[in-house]
């Protein structure tokens, strides 16, 4: 009898983490911070392994990536939540309310919801920055990470990237699209129009095509850049700003030592973010690989996915893709 009580304890032990996430937990629902904001979440699959994915922006909602990421869920669960401020989380205006360092409460806060001992987490865009920030943070709560076309490491190398996307909007439009790029990405134009999902549309529309190796690619894009309701998307790039704001001059490379988890960074060739940005999170995190994803730009999920999937899966299996490098910091002079 002993012997069989321990067997059934053992199963249930297996099985418990796929327990936790999927029968007892609601598929979509609100988590709620120790600072009282309400976080909406969604859960797709129902595999046994947990996957955390961490949107970007700042300023969107899920929604701009789950679609498009719904492969990830075929043999896991997939958790996704809208980071304060976003989509159908409690809008916050605030920008004491919005910094990073309440971001990395509420990723602390999702763990503890769903009872995750670690998180393995996969952040896109701004959602790499994020995630890196939390696991310098709580380096013991990592089991592995995905930065998807991360955001940089330093203001720095942000700045280098502004330049390169305004090289491109010069280069590739004329004056009238370049001045109507400059009215629809100020926060002010979004906050007093009457349709701002109208102009959040339009910016997205000019901005897009300086991400990616080829435009066309948008007619496989199914992401949702401007869901929530009209209150959400009126205030993203405000939102955007004060969160970018909140950084100051920033540099997280050198907390990154404390991160012993295995980190895959995939970074697209013609991404507008330098190569050197990637490059840097690679060498800063002290065991990581860096996958460059040619004919790609920011999207390589939709650009190439047969070589983003592939690439994950492999990593999410224990294993870094054949193709992703260990990058070697500079030598010393």
């Amino acid at each position: 009898m002993q012997k069989r009580f321990s067997l059934i304890l053992s199963v249930f032990l297996l099985f418990l983490p796929m327990v936790v996430c999927t029968a007892q937990t609601p598929r979509e629902g609100f988590i709620t911070t120790k600072d009282g904001v309400r976080l909406f979440y969604k859960i797709v699959g129902d595999g046994r392994e947990t996957l955390v994915a961490v949107h970007g922006g700042p300023g969107n909602s899920m929604n701009s990536i789950l679609a498009d990421l719904e492969p990830l869920a075929k043999n896991r669960t997939v958790i996704y939540y809208d980071q304060r401020g976003n989509g159908r989380s409690d809008l916050i205006k605030e920008r004491e309310k919005l910094a990073v360092e309440k971001h990395v409460e509420d990723l602390e806060a999702v763990r503890r919801h769903f009872k995750l001992d670690k998180m393995t987490l996969l952040g896109n865009s701004w959602g790499g920055l994020l995630i890196s920030y939390y696991a310098a943070a709580h380096p013991d709560k990592i089991e592995r990470m995905i930065l998807h076309n991360p955001a940089e490491p330093t203001q720095a190398l942000m700045f280098e990237a502004i330049d390169e996307i305004q090289a491109r909007i010069y280069s590739r439009y004329n004056d009238e699209q370049r001045k109507r790029y400059s009215f629809v990405s100020k926060p002010d134009s979004w906050m007093k129009a009457k349709d701002p999902r109208a102009i959040c549309r339009e910016f997205f529309q000019l901005l897009f095509p300086t991400y990616v190796a080829k435009p066309e690619i948008f007619a496989r894009f199914k992401g949702d850049v401007c869901s929530g309701s009209e209150e959400a998307v009126r205030q993203q790039q405000y939102v955007n700003q004060q969160i970018w704001r909140t950084l100051g001059n920033w540099n997280l490379l050198p907390s990154l030592g404390a991160v012993k988890a295995p980190v895959l960074v995939i970074h697209g060739e013609v991404d507008p973010i330098p190569v050197e940005s990637s490059e840097a999170w690679a060498q800063g995190f002290p065991n990581a690989r860096l996958l460059v994803v040619k004919d790609s730009g920011h999207l390589t999920h939709v650009e190439q996915p047969e070589i983003f999937f592939k690439a994950v899966e492999t990593f999410l299996q224990g294993e870094f893709p054949a193709d992703a490098k260990k990058i070697q910091p500079p030598e010393k002079k």
